[in-house]
């Protein structure tokens, strides 16, 4: 296992000072738009219906428009912190963007169910606090996907350098 603590760092940044505050805004905006939480007055069974039906739109918009959002901008932001050009990140995003993206799909497909529960269970005030913990997970599959290419064309570099 080789750590490479620049990466780390630029993860740490990403997720602390992007991500997370966009995930807080976007969550507000995503409850005051589609309410889980006082979706209806009383506490019937339709209720309860359209309070699951709504987290699970939240579920299916952060999955599908939020995380196409938030890779675009790992992609940036973390190349940006390592210390690649604009011309370098853009390639690399017209390359690897689509596959990583599907590979999140297929990620958080494992995890809806729970992610359903925390949209549907979790105050608002909780709400961000439980999906970062979940996105723990996303975020390493992520870092994984990003970095595999960015490895592959430094070692190459590295290679003609010695040559």
């Amino acid at each position: 296992f080789n750590y490479n603590r620049r990466r780390g760092l630029t993860n740490f940044a990403d997720s602390a000072l992007i991500c997370g505050p966009m995930l807080h805004y976007g969550y507000d905006w995503l409850e005051s738009a589609i309410p889980v939480v006082n979706s209806c007055s009383s506490s019937s069974a339709l209720c309860a219906w359209s309070a699951s039906h709504a987290a699970a739109a939240h579920v299916l918009i952060d999955d599908f428009i939020f995380d196409a959002i938030f890779i675009a901008i790992m992609f940036i932001s973390t190349g940006i912190g390592e210390g690649y050009y604009m011309n370098q990140i853009v390639t690399q995003c017209k390359k690897d963007y689509f596959p990583t993206v599907k590979t999140m799909w297929k990620t958080s497909f494992l995890l809806m169910p729970l992610e359903f529960c925390l949209f549907r269970f979790l105050p608002l005030s909780l709400r961000v606090l439980g999906i970062n913990m979940m996105d723990i997970i996303w975020d390493a599959i992520v870092s994984y996907m990003i970095h595999k290419r960015r490895k592959a064309d430094t070692d190459e570099a590295l290679k003609l350098v010695a040559i």
